[in-house]
């Protein structure tokens, strides 16, 4: 196998596209070193541990995107990274930018349906 004996890393792991790319990894024959937000919300990981090869070569992590340091373990000893990990700010706390995120949300909605 092609990826036999490697180990990458994929943050955002339990994302669509990340999803994807993990189960693509293992059939190759990776090791794979994924992150998550979080490990104890099994919607979020239970597709991850169902993959054929996932018991033998994926190995799950908690990772938290914008805090530094928090990947440090999960990317070490990887060959390659393959970082999918997206941070989710819905609502800013700086009161200058939520009224015009509620502006932009409400036009895109407005727009989108009828």
């Amino acid at each position: 196998m092609a990826g036999e004996g490697k180990t990458v890393c994929v943050t955002g792991a339990s994302g669509f596209i990340a999803s994807w790319l993990v189960k693509l990894l293992l059939q190759r024959g990776y090791t794979v070193k994924a992150s998550v937000r979080n490990l104890n919300n099994p919607k979020k990981i239970e597709h991850l541990l169902a993959l054929e090869g996932a018991e033998e070569r994926l190995h799950l992590y908690e990772a938290e995107l914008l805090k530094e340091g928090s990947f440090d373990s999960v990317i070490d000893g990887c060959e390659g990274v393959f970082h999918t990990a997206s941070p989710v700010i819905i609502f800013p706390k700086d009161p200058q930018v939520r009224p015009l995120l509620s502006l932009v949300l409400g036009s895109f909605l407005s727009s989108t349906f009828p």
